[in-house]
């Protein structure tokens, strides 16, 4: 591994975070996936409500 300097991690971390932000966002796109992401939110928000009670 080599050492990086820290604008180079941060460069590389940053770059990360564009990617996968753009892969979730076109992920999301595709109708399939669309129903998939509604239920994935509903449930969490379902799991977001009972923390909340207990």
């Amino acid at each position: 591994m080599v050492n990086l300097s820290e604008e180079a991690l941060e460069a590389r971390r940053e770059h990360r975070r564009r990617y996968e932000r753009e892969y979730k966002r076109k992920w999301r796109q595709k109708p399939e996936n669309k129903e998939k992401q509604i239920e994935y939110e509903r449930r969490y928000w379902e799991r977001k409500a009972q923390q909340a009670k207990e």
